[in-house]
Parts: C-alpha cells; structure tokens; sequence
C-alpha cells in the first residue's frame, strides 16, 4: 500500500531512472556500476534532474557503507535517492512510497485516459518509458526519432514528479524487436565510436547498439536542437514554472494527432500543444483580447497574429496569454 502521506518530493520534481550496469563504467571492468554512476554527476546537473532512481539489483551485495557513501555523494550533489519496487517509487532511507503511472497504451483512449488520470490529482511518478517496455520512440513513433520531441515535452509540462527512463533524454530507439526488453539494456551511448574513449571505458561502448552509435552523448552535445539539449530546455522551464509546480490540469484535447494540455492556477494559464504525426498541422487557440505568446518551442512551430499555431511534424509549442502593457 502506497503513503497517503503529503509527499516530500516536489510537484516539479523530476526524477531519472538509472540501469546502473549499462549506464558507465566506473572501474573499468566492462560493466556499468555505481562508481560509474558517481561519475557522471555533473551529466545529471547539466541535465537538470533532482533525484535518481535504482532497482534492488543495484543495491544487492553492496555493503552498507558503501551504499551509504553513494547516496551521500548523491546528496552532496543535490539528488535524492530512490528504489524501484513493482510499481512504485520509495525514497531511501526515509521510506516514503510513491506510485508509478506509466503511458503503456499511446493510442488516443490510452493517452487520453492517462491523462485524466493525471488530472484527477492524486501523489503518483509520471513516466512514458521504463524498462520492461519498448521504448517511447519505436512504440509511439513507428521509429522516427523526432516524436523524442513531443513526448518529452508532455512529461515536462505535468504538474506532479515525472520520471525519465535512461535513454529518454536521447530520444533512443529500441534496440531490438518490440516487446524485447532487451533493446532497453544496450549501454548509453557517451562517444559515437567506442576509441572515442578512455580505454577501459572502450569494452562496454563496444556493446552500444548500432541504432544508438549517432545519438551519442558526445555527438547530442555538439548539436542545439538534438533531443539531449531540447531535453534540458524542458527540464530548465519546468523547474522556474509556477503553474507546474502549483498548478493543475484545467483541460486536454486530443484530435487527429493533436495534442494539447492547459494548465491552470493563481498565475495566468498555459497551453502546451503537441504535434504526435510526422507532418505539418494546424491548431487554432482560443480569441483572447491581447492574444497569444510563445513561451518555448520545439522543432518547427510558429504563431501566426490570428491566434493559429502551425507546428511541423512532432513539434511542440507551450504559448501563454499576453498581458496587457
């Protein structure tokens, strides 16, 4: 039974979901560990998240110290620290539980429901990935990298923790046949060929999937517009966003692969409006007095002076009403 207990964890929050033995290397022994979870902390600040969540395998065998160490160092860093149970969340040590809801059926009654859910309130971490599922690219994109997009912004908009699945912020593919969780274990990519790297990082990099080779770290770094940077925009906006920390769902539409989501509470109101379908759409806000203002966009999205949003294929735009000067 999940705490009914106000939880501690902020309604911005956002936490990601660590598989440590693919996530790095540490010690150089071919396999991802909890030192090499430790040394890619600054890779979770630059990325914005506030606290990391593992499974009982990475806490099974560790010594006591050693795992009080680690979660030491996570709050020296400004991480909180989390276990992965069935369906839910517990922090560690203090033992609160929260429940995880997960998007698994991205058809319009599923999302739409998921959504309602999320509307309804109630203490829950929001996700569109995790392990035991194929990843949110192939399985609500058909494969095309660019819904990484959407999705992302639909997480980072929801009042409430969300969590992202290692590899998310990346926009990945899976890298195996649907339904394989094994296409969710490829180590990250961190350099685009593995002599890239130190060498006793190089045995696990050798073992990156193909697919994900071009979607390095290294590679995402270097480009404005790759999903790890527009992941990080996101996670920037919805940390100094009032409505997502304070706010609710007022209301959500769904129709021909349009998606929008309106946030409402003491600050004036936002619209997020998500584009799920490859190509150029059309979406026509409501008439207001001094009309509209985009507040971030991602992908190819415009406003037009009569109150009409073009977004291109797997574009997003979070607009909010302009205030009279």
């Amino acid at each position: 039974m999940s705490d009914t207990r106000p939880s501690s964890l902020p309604r911005n929050a956002t936490l990601y979901r660590v598989d440590s033995a693919h996530f790095f290397d540490g010690d150089g022994d071919g396999q991802g560990d909890l030192a090499g979870v430790l040394r890619q902390l600054d890779y979770f600040g630059r990325l914005g998240v506030d606290g990391l969540v593992l499974s009982r395998d990475d806490r099974h065998g560790i010594p006591e110290v050693q795992w009080q160490a680690f979660a030491i160092r996570l709050r020296q860093a400004g991480l909180s620290l989390w276990l992965a149970e069935n369906r839910h969340f517990r922090a560690w040590p203090e033992g609160e539980v929260l429940p995880l809801c997960t998007l698994v059926d991205h058809g319009p009654i599923g999302l739409t429901h998921w959504l309602e859910k999320r509307a309804q309130g109630g203490q829950a971490v929001w996700a569109t990935g995790g392990p035991d599922l194929t990843r949110v690219v192939s399985r609500c994109g058909g494969g095309d990298l660019k819904v990484a997009l959407p999705y992302l912004a639909l997480l980072a908009c929801l009042p409430g923790p969300i969590g992202l699945w290692q590899g998310e912020e990346l926009g990945l593919p899976h890298a195996a046949e649907p339904g394989d969780t094994r296409g969710n274990r490829s180590p990250l990519p961190w350099v685009e060929y593995p002599e890239q790297s130190p060498v006793a990082q190089q045995p696990m990099q050798r073992r990156v999937a193909t697919e994900h080779r071009a979607m390095a770290v290294s590679r995402q770094e270097q480009e404005p517009e790759s999903p790890l940077n527009q992941c990080r925009r996101l996670l920037q906006w919805r940390r100094r966003q009032p409505l997502v920390a304070n706010g609710r769902i007022a209301a959500t539409g769904l129709h021909d692969g349009l998606l929008w989501v309106q946030l409402a509470g003491a600050q004036p109101s936002l619209t997020v409006v998500l584009n799920l379908l490859p190509y150029r759409q059309q979406h026509r806000l409501a008439q207001l007095p001094n009309g509209w203002q985009t507040e971030l966009i991602l992908g190819q999205a415009e406003l037009s002076d009569d109150h009409q949003l073009n977004l291109g294929g797997f574009a997003a735009a979070i607009v909010t009403p302009k205030v009279q000067e």
